[in-house]
């Protein structure tokens, strides 16, 4: 297991981190806050050019047939320059087309997808169910020829400006995904305002008629699938992390080389010292446990075990390494329009999405056979 990157790996960080620098501007970025898409046209049309989009979908659908732990090298960079999140969001929906879809559904999708003109995003989590799917209160039922879909999906990733949403929703017993256009009658999205910055969204399904061709494979066997692919993007997103984790480290390290107190650089201070060497420590464990999960995911291993203990270990190390940083930036880091914010905030966010640390300590648990163990 060689987890160094390899040269065309290098290639695409490089081009990504020198995109990322001249394009993500402190003024471009408050201008997107302020804008329901997070970004604007002329930086995805960009993204799309650079063909960030296709990298990791099938070359039979305009894609590069990236694997997953190059695609893990992309995302590290889009996670260091905090890059708006509606690009990993139309990577997970791209792929989640991929993994679930027909065939049908991926020739008329995934061209459009892979250049950046369609987005489709997942529809997955309820309020009271994230990945347990027995608690669905999303239902698709059949109605003469076609279906009836009804329920309400939340923390839909850029569900303002989809085009799509792949839905998971009860189905008797199992669970079917569906792919249903976002402009089909019955189908409504209220945006939510997030600290992360991030665009999401709550979607209603108001007995919304959709063809049996909706249905992405055989009805209610979907929820493996579904499974599958939490598992790689949550290792994706731990990638993200990293990379954010690895900006927060680097700006850290040259305010405390730069700042003086007492008359002394607070880098010579021996708390600080052991303050930051903490932070790259954890920051080296989870660049380590993240690379090894999208490994194990690229090279088809089993891979739960290792995503278990990416997500439990980055999520922390993310949460901790940005709340050190605030203290070691002292009032500089209670200053919102400080950039520390903006990573802080996407950590705390990031530490819950596709599972929170503690979910992933239970997975852990239970493929370390300790559930049987419980009182």
């Amino acid at each position: 297991m060689d987890l160094a990157p390899t040269d065309e790996q290098r290639a695409v960080q490089e081009q990504a981190r020198r995109f990322l620098a001249v394009e993500l501007v402190r003024e471009r970025r408050l201008a997107w806050d302020r804008t329901p898409e997070g970004h604007d046209a002329a930086f995805w049309e960009a993204v799309a050019a650079l063909g960030w989009f296709a990298y990791g979908l099938p070359a039979a659908y305009g894609g590069q047939g990236a694997s997953l732990l190059d695609l893990g090298i992309l995302v590290e960079e889009c996670g260091r320059a905090a890059a708006p999140f509606g690009i990993f969001a139309a990577i997970a929906g791209g792929l989640g087309l991929a993994a679930l879809g027909t065939a049908a559904q991926k020739r008329t999708w995934l061209p459009a997808v892979a250049r950046g003109e369609k987005l489709v995003t997942l529809a997955v989590a309820e309020e009271r169910a994230t990945a347990n799917p027995s608690a669905f209160a999303t239902r698709v039922r059949r109605r003469g020829r076609g279906l009836r879909l009804a329920g309400e999906k939340r923390y839909v990733a850029q569900g303002s400006t989809a085009n799509a949403f792949l839905v998971a929703a009860r189905d008797g017993r199992g669970v079917s995904a569906l792919l249903v256009p976002a402009d089909t009658a019955g189908v409504s999205v209220r945006p939510h305002r997030t600290f992360g910055k991030d665009r999401q969204s709550v979607v209603t399904f108001d007995d919304v008629s959709v063809p049996a061709s909706a249905v992405a494979g055989p009805r209610g066997t979907a929820w493996p699938r579904f499974a599958g692919l939490r598992l790689r993007l949550a290792a994706l997103l731990c990638a993200d992390m990293v990379g954010g984790a690895d900006a927060v480290l680097a700006m850290t390290a040259r305010y405390v080389g730069e700042r003086e107190q007492f008359g002394m650089k607070l880098g010579t201070f021996q708390a600080v010292q052991q303050m930051t060497a903490e932070m790259a420590i954890a920051l080296e464990g989870a660049r380590h446990a993240t690379r090894r999960a999208l490994w194990r995911l690229a090279d088809g291993e089993p891979a739960v075990r290792a995503v278990a203990v990416a997500k439990a270990w980055t999520g922390q190390a993310f949460r901790d390494i940005t709340l050190t940083a605030h203290q070691l930036h002292g009032g500089a880091g209670y200053v919102i329009e400080h950039e520390l914010h903006r990573y802080s905030a996407r950590a705390k966010e990031a530490e819950l999405r596709f599972g929170s640390t503690e979910e992933w300590l239970a997975t852990l648990a239970d493929e370390m056979h300790l559930t049987s163990a419980r009182g």
